[in-house]
């Protein structure tokens, strides 16, 4: 930190004075959990300090290195665009860009005359460039030195050395040569922080001046080693931009593969020998130097200065040709040739800012000779992600590749490769033969580190093949006669190009209303500013320890014992906390308190005996700081004897016959067994003149709350009390066990939740178990003990959206009607019942989706495996149970060759029809809906213009699909339906609020704040909600179902009502008395102006044992059409446009509600594309925990083109103020992304000669889309059953 300026959030802006940037992102809704806008204005900051005047393209890569979950990007987006010096600043009273405004006046939704934009309730103006100054004694200090100063210090654990200077640093270096070089610790951190390792000895590189040089010669580049990614991307861009075309191709390569190197955050701080030295085999820098053949220039005091081929520089895995104290001076990067030809490729599961799967660095220089055509002269070839190491193959004189060296292994001559090119012209034929060898000289097996491997190898060769098109598209032309790349096949040449993001949102607006006007998030600007307190930014109470997690290593096991004693000698580690310490425990107690659940008490605290899942609590280290308390915990040595069988998967369980005892069953129609005469109206089974069968597979899904569980206990000093700070869904179930775990009442017992980072459904049940094992730990020692999980301790204990697999039997008429559907539908609910047996119950419930089946049978279990406890996450278990559904849609479109958006129609419900849980269908719109989603996303025209696109190109396929959605409101146990308010206006006429329901960037208390003022007829700023408390209102539901709104929102209105009533007569007798002097005419005449507010709701109550009674109190409905566009050899994808149409009623908020359609929607689209945890099938180990290895959408995965639109004239007489719930039922909508991709692959397989119906698990990761394309490069790339067990699994 010496000499820099750091500013953080709370540095440029506050509340009352916020700086333009943390405006903008405020008034755009751009902030709903508010946990993640502290790093994305601090990047739009950054961007307008370094820029005065960015590009829009600059706006729109500002952000790859943030993460935002709730969102769905766009608003945030829009709002960063003001600061674009290429944005299109037209006069427009609100300030829409000329593309935006045109759409809306002809669609007749312009904002300026309609006001329904929702960015548009203040008019838009450009980003300033006010920024903080930089501190005068800084600049001083700067000005005067000109050049940084060398220093060094220790502490306990190690040494820091600053050198300025070569000399310096290998002085260093020769005094201790094992010592750790530091730049931006990227990679350093990663190290310390997982793997455990330890340097004592650190040295920076980032002030020696002359590791920072750039010197540009006649022939090529030296770039110092320190130079930063992204002084060296600049660098590219401006070489690129100076230098003949044909120089610069090996650079513009190397520029093309580092724009998608990690985020931006990463580039300004990392340098270029660091990321060479680390020999990452998946480095995407490393493979294009390789083919470029650059030269590293290394220096030690022992050996002087040297020159490393770096094709000669990697030995292993993570071992280089660098000897002892020596360091990377330069990099040595030529200039090619004009017969050269230089191409970079990478694929990763997410595109900006993800590691590779495979990339490539592939060169080749040629000559033309009379009579043969271009001939190789020499060539380079680089691949990443194919072993341990970078592979590369060379070759020269007409050899295309004589050696290759593989990780620990070296292979003198690849000779088959070899024999296939030798004396060979650049021809198609001789390329295809060189392909057929490569996968022989990229050994996988199944079991290779990393999985993929069918992928792996058919992309390695898909590279390949691209580059061939470049090649071959670029002789043609040079030399008139040579046959070229066929216009079809161009497009396989480059990425799929993605334009700017942009959306349009439409709605009905209540102008002059408090309930229907677009209110911001009331905490926007707070979050914003910083000022937004969550758990880990509360003050250190006084006598605060911390604590640390010890965690189980195995997936079954037994324990053998636990040795704490090295943690316990740390200085200021204060105890080790286990079920031992729990108040009154024994093991054999009848009412166990070391076992808890949210309904089936079969879950430990802290794991006694056995162990059932990698990542299960064994214990807790309390120390006097965080760090200590993580750092103590890994020295503690638990000692296991491992169980078999070990199951992971829901296909390991159905083998096993691992099920939990719980399960449900529905049968209706023909299926039905019954006593009485028959029912004319059934419709027959031998109705069905076709059947079909298949297999429906989902995935889990991360929560990825930005927010990871944090808790904080503090005990009282008398009576018992503890209160307890949660970032919780759930206070009341965390107030609940924190007393039945204590052995005291829970009225000793309070739980507090201002706002969360973020929930999903994930802290309803599993934010429980952190809360406990700090209240035992706190009331153990007396002292205050606060624990906040890393995402990777969270990732690996708290569970996930459920895996499931439906296995289908369906029976239809020649047009498509259903008459039957048989269904075994599984989940995987992993070590513990948790939520499990509800959102089975809501999956089975929700497998017709919109559709009615005439006979149903059903029957739905739960597997039980050694994974952790799954658990809610919204649209708990409907989305699953719709998947199937739609499946089943595209199935019988698929056998019957017909559009599947015909199936949809003909089967839709109709009003008073039951469903298969015997709910009658109320004020239903669907077929309205539905029409009006295909009327105004302009479906026909766009699908006709698909199909034409399609014929047109080869390797890039788009593809278009509509889906409906039905999603049921209500929790399934009937006594969750209540909410309780209390609301108090106080004599100055301020009005504060309380209501069971929690914030977790829902906005869920700012709508309770708009009901209250409307309620009251005040305004908002009258009104104020503090937190939710269970000694405020007690008895709570979880703040989950989508219902809180609706519940919380009628227990308000009920509360206000009766304040309001009172009020009645005073306001009678004084027309004119203001609201503030009305209080206090009440008051003065002794009238309560306190009420507690109540509602359940009425006429729920479906009995599983019959089969009868209401299930749900209404249904929200929606519909979306998707459009993308894949590339066939690669298996990307870009998303060009999304429209989605909801019927949510009356909206309370359209602000709130729009951000709240688009983060679902992205949300849902992430799950069934990107988003796949992997499960180690021989341990049980989740490879995917962490940001680095688990991939939520990102800025620019959002469609290109987002339309909102709200469904007009929409009643809903079962909710308050006729609105409906918005937060689950948008979800499933991001699966029309789903099908569409897969009507794109039914494109590409038709061009391989491939045709009917084809089963895609979801998600349609790149993996599965690739494969799922076909064609001769997956049969080459063919993977034998026999090769081994795979490295990881679906869950």
């Amino acid at each position: 930190m010496d000499s820099r300026h750091v500013i953080t959030i709370e540095g440029i802006g506050t509340v009352k004075t916020p700086h333009p940037t943390q405006e903008v992102i405020a008034k755009v809704h751009g902030s709903q959990c508010g946990f993640c806008t502290p790093g994305i204005v601090m990047s739009l900051y950054a961007l307008t300090k370094d820029k005065m005047n960015p590009t829009q393209e600059e706006v729109d890569e500002a952000f790859d290195g943030n993460l935002c979950r709730c969102t769905g990007y766009r608003p945030i987006l829009e709002g960063a665009m003001k600061s674009a010096s290429d944005g299109d600043h037209h006069e427009c009273e609100v300030g829409c860009a000329p593309a935006e405004c045109a759409e809306k006046r002809s669609t007749g939704t312009c904002t300026a005359e309609k006001g329904s934009d929702i960015e548009d309730i203040v008019k838009r103006s450009k980003v300033s460039e006010d920024s903080v100054p930089f501190p005068s004694d800084l600049l001083e200090r700067h000005t005067a030195r000109q050049t940084a100063v060398a220093y060094s210090f220790r502490c306990d654990r190690a040494a820091w050395y600053h050198p300025t200077t070569v000399d310096q640093l290998l002085s260093i270096l020769d005094l201790y040569p094992d010592a750790k070089l530091v730049h931006g610790s990227t990679e350093v951190s990663i190290e310390m922080k997982f793997k455990n390792a330890v340097y004592p000895v650190l040295v920076s590189v980032a002030d020696i001046p002359a590791l920072k040089s750039i010197t540009e010669t006649d022939d090529g580049v030296h770039f110092g080693g320190s130079v930063t990614l992204t002084t060296l991307q600049h660098t590219l861009e401006s070489l690129c931009s100076r230098r003949e075309p044909h120089q610069t191709r090996g650079l513009a390569a190397l520029l093309d593969n580092l724009r998608f190197f990690a985020g931006n955050q990463i580039r300004n701080v990392a340098c270029l020998a660091g990321n060479i030295v680390t020999a990452s085999p998946t480095s995407d820098i490393n493979p294009v130097l390789m083919a470029m053949n650059a030269i590293l220039r290394v220096q030690s005091s022992e050996n002087g200065i040297r020159q490393i081929p770096v094709r000669e520089f990697f030995l292993g895995y993570r071992r280089t040709a660098l000897r002892s104290s020596e360091v990377i001076l330069s990099v040595y990067v030529p200039f090619s040739c004009p017969n050269q030809y230089v191409k970079a490729y990478k694929q990763s599961k997410r595109k900006d800012d993800d590691i590779t799967i495979v990339n490539a660095g592939l060169n080749v220089g040629l000559e033309f000779a009379s009579g043969q055509g271009w001939v190789v002269k020499e060539a380079s070839f680089a691949f990443g992600g194919m072993g341990p190491t970078t592979m590369r193959f060379v070759t020269k004189s007409c050899t295309f590749w004589q050696s290759i060296v593989v990780d620990l292994r070296r292979y003198s001559s690849a000779k088959l490769t070899a024999e296939a090119c030798v004396g060979k012209t650049w021809s198609k034929e001789m390329m295809e033969n060189a392909a057929k060898q490569l996968v022989i000289d990229l050994p996988l097996t199944l079991s290779s580190p990393g999985g993929m491997i069918q992928y792996r190898r058919v992309l390695a060769l898909s590279l390949f093949q691209k580059f061939i098109l470049y090649v071959s598209h670029q002789l043609a032309k040079l030399t008139p006669g040579v046959p070229s790349v066929v216009e079809r096949e161009v497009s396989g040449i480059e990425n799929i190009p993605r334009p700017l993001s942009h959306g349009v949102q439409e709605y009905e607006n209540e102008k002059g209303a408090v309930v229907g006007e677009t209110t911001t998030h009331l905490s926007a600007l707070k979050q914003c500013t910083g000022e937004a307190v969550y758990i880990d930014d509360m003050a250190p109470l006084q006598g605060e320890l911390f604590g640390g997690l010890v965690l189980s290593s195995q997936a079954h096991a037994e324990i053998k014992s636990v040795d704490y004693s090295a943690a316990l000698k740390l200085d200021g580690v204060k105890a080790y906390i286990s079920a031992n310490d729990i108040p009154g425990w024994t093991p054999d107690e009848h009412h166990n308190r070391n076992v808890v659940g949210p309904v089936f008490r079969d879950e430990e605290i802290f794991a006694t005996k056995k162990v059932y899942h990698v990542g299960q609590m064994i214990g807790l280290i309390v120390a006097e700081s965080a760090s200590l308390a993580t750092r103590a915990a890994k020295l503690v040595r638990v000692t296991y004897e491992p169980i078999q069988p070990l199951i992971v998967s829901i296909e390991d369980a159905i083998a096993a016959k691992s099920f939990f005892e719980f399960s449900r069953t529905i049968k209706t129609g023909a299926y039905k067994t019954t006593d009485g005469p028959k029912d004319e109206r059934v419709v027959p089974l031998s109705a069905a003149t076709h059947t079909v069968e298949g297999v429906a597979r989902m995935s889990a899904q991360e929560h990825f709350y930005l927010e990871t569980n944090c808790s904080l206990a503090v005990p009282s000093k008398e009576d018992d009390e503890m209160l307890v700070y949660a970032s919780t869904q759930n206070p009341t179930e965390t107030q609940h066990f924190v007393a039945h775990t204590l052995g005291i009442p829970s009225n000793r017992v309070v739980c507090k939740v201002k706002r969360m980072g973020g929930g999903f459904g994930g802290k309803e049940s599993r934010s429980v178990l952190l809360s406990l094992a700090v209240a035992i730990a706190a009331k153990k020692l007396g002292r205050p003990v606060r624990c906040m999980l890393t995402r990777e301790e969270d990732m690996a204990m708290t569970g996930q959206r459920h895996p499931f697999r439906g296995e289908y039997k369906v029976g239809f008429t020649d047009e498509g009607k259903f008459v039957f559907m048989e269904l075994d539908l599984y989940s995987n609910g992993g070590f513990s019942m948790d939520l499990s047996h509800s959102v089975l119950e809501r999956a089975l419930c929700h497998a017709d989706n919109c559709y009615h089946f005439p006979n149903v049978k059903m029957r739905a279990r739960i597997c039980k495996t050694n994974i952790p406890s799954n658990t809610a996450f919204r649209g708990f278990g409907g989305p699953q149970g719709m998947m199937v559904a739609e499946q089943i849609i595209h199935h019988v479109a698929a056998y019957l060759k017909k559009p599947a958006e015909e199936i949809m129609r003909l089967n839709f419900y109709e009003c008073d029809q039951p469903t298969h849980f015997g709910q009658p269908m109320e004020n239903v719109y669907l077929d309205r809906l539905f029409a009006d989603t295909l009327r105004t996303s302009d479906f026909e025209r766009r699908k006709a213009e698909v199909a034409e696109y399609n014929a047109r190109h080869k390797y890039r396929k788009r593809g278009i699909a509509v889906l409906p959605t039905k999603f049921g409101l209500s929790f399934t146990a009937r006594w969750l339906n209540q909410a309780g308010a209390l609301v108090h206006v106080y004599t100055d006429g301020s009005v504060l609020i309380t209501h069971g329901g929690t914030e977790m960037g829902q906005g869920l208390h700012t709508k309770m704040v708009q009901i209250a003022a409307h309620t009251l007829g005040v305004p908002i700023s009258k009104v104020h909600l503090s937190e939710t408390s269970t000694d405020k209102v007690p008895n709570t539901s979880a703040t989950a179902a989508s219902v809180s709104s609706d519940m919380n929102g009628m227990a308000i209105l009920d509360a206000c009502t009766q304040i309001r009533e009172r009020l009645k007569p005073y306001a009678d007798s004084h027309p004119k008395v203001s609201w503030e002097d009305l209080v206090e005419i009440a008051y003065k005449d002794r009238v309560n102006l306190s009420a507690n507010g109540f509602y359940k709701t009425p006429d729920l109550g479906f009995d599983w044992s019959t089969g009868t009674g209401r299930m749900y109190n209404y249904f929200t409905y929606g519909a979306a059409v998707s459009e993308v566009e894949i590339d066939t050899l690669t298996g990307d994808h870009v998303v060009r446009r999304a429209d989605i149409v909801m019927d949510i009623g009356k909206s309370l908020n359209p602000a709130i509600d729009v951000g709240q359609i688009e983060g679902a929607f992205t949300q849902g689209m992430g799950w069934c594309t990107i988003e796949e945890p992997l499960v180690s099938p021989t341990t049980g180990f989740l490879f995917t925990r962490g940001p680095g290895a688990y991939k939520i959408p990102g800025f620019r995965d959002i469609p290109t083109d987002l339309r909102v639109r709200f469904m007009k004239g929409a009643t809903n007489p079962r909710a308050i103020h006729s609105s409906k719930a918005v937060g689950e039922p948008p979800l499933f909508l991001g699966a029309s992304v789903f099908f569409a991709i897969k009507h794109a692959i039914d494109a590409a397989r038709a061009e391989n000669c491939q045709s009917g119906y084809f089963r895609m698990d979801s998600p349609a990761t790149a993996e599965r889309i690739r494969n799922a394309c076909g064609g001769p490069l997956v049969e080459i790339a063919h993977v034998p059953n026999e090769m081994g067990k795979p490295w990881a699994v679906v869950a």
